[in-house]
Order: C-alpha cells, then structure tokens, then sequence
C-alpha cells in the first residue's frame, strides 16, 4: 500500500450569496427580485469583478405560508429568490466581495468555496507520490528479507480524491444594517491524495 499527498494553497474562491423578497404577489415578489439581485451584481462589478465570473445557480419562486394552531395554514405572500455564485482568483478581496454585496441588498449568505485550478494535475502527482510510497515500502521490505523487488503483480488505485475548504454561513442577513465591517476569511491549504494498493513479487 502506498499513500501520497499533496497539500497546496486554493488559487480560486467561488462566493455564494442570495437576495430573497417577499411581496404580496408573484409578480411584485419577482419585480424586487430582479431589482434586488441587479443592485447586488452592479456593486460587485464596481468592485472588479467581470460579467463572467458572475452565474445565477438557483432562481425560485413559491408562494409562502405561515401555519397557526387557531387559524391553519394562511398564504402570506410569495417568495422569490436568487443565488448568485462570485468566482474570483483575487483571494485578498474575498471578505471586501461579501461586504459590497450585504451593503447592496443580498441577504442571505451561502458561504465561501476554495478551489485550485490544476486539480487534476495534482491529483496526478498525487497518485505518483502514491506509487512512489508502495514501491520504496516494498524495496525496503525485500532489503530485510534479503530479497530483491522482480516484477508488478497487479496495481489498483484505491482512493484518490482532494479535500477542499470550504467556509460555510447558512444564516439570513435581513435587517443587517447598510454599513458592515469586513470578516476575515482564511484560505487556508487544499490537499490532494491517493493511495495505491501494489502486489510485488520478490525474489
């Protein structure tokens, strides 16, 4: 068995947040959706950040109810939200990125992702550090028994994969005041890992 990994800092961070309004109507609700949300992406692009790296990943209108033991179920209104997603490969600007976004409207914050774009290459590297690690296990385990490594029996990748940070805020921001400090938000390092299971003949 043979283990390899790589620990690398993320180069990319993907944000998450989303507007949601509740209005008396479907269509009023959408109405302030599409005003709220064009006021937060507007904001962001003053800040730097290009057309491109801006996606809507979920858009949802429902209506919305409020249940009371004395009354059941009543319709309060409709609710319409949109999540946005910020790709960004400026990292320092990450914590400015979230605040011009709460200042401009968004009012729910989904969280932070951190990302490397060479993943596949480094969990190829990985994956040689991994066989590396079986083949010098196995030379110093013949060099006990007095033997030497001949030939491979057979080889089979039995996990390879990355674990990427990733900083979560599931908490809705209504009511947040307009001026907001930055938060800090770290980093930190990605790691990248395989491990390899390798049956070698001695002789």
């Amino acid at each position: 068995m043979g283990r390899g990994e790589l620990e690398v800092k993320p180069d990319t961070a993907v944000i998450t947040v989303g507007v949601s309004e509740v209005k008396p109507t479907p269509i009023e609700a959408y109405n302030a959706l599409s005003d709220s949300i064009n006021k937060v992406a507007e904001a962001l692009k003053a800040k730097g950040v290009k057309e491109e790296e801006l996606q809507t990943s979920m858009f949802q209108l429902a209506a919305e109810y409020n249940w009371t033991q004395e009354r059941g179920q009543e319709l309060v209104g409709y609710r319409a939200t949109n999540t946005l997603s910020i790709t960004t490969q400026d990292l320092d600007k990450v914590a400015e990125l979230i605040q011009a976004a709460v200042q401009a409207g968004a009012n729910d914050l989904r969280g932070v992702t951190f990302q490397v774009k060479n993943a596949d290459k480094l969990l190829d590297d990985a994956l040689k550090l991994a066989v590396a690690d079986a083949k010098a296990k196995a030379q110093l385990v013949a060099g006990e028994l007095g033997a030497r490594v001949v030939r491979v029996h057979s080889v089979s990748v039995q996990d390879q994969g990355a674990s990427l940070v990733k900083a979560r805020a599931g908490f809705n921001m209504d009511g947040v005041a307009a001026e907001i400090a930055p938060v800090p938000v770290y980093a930190g390092t990605s790691t990248f890992s395989a491990t390899v299971s390798v049956t070698f003949e001695l002789q």
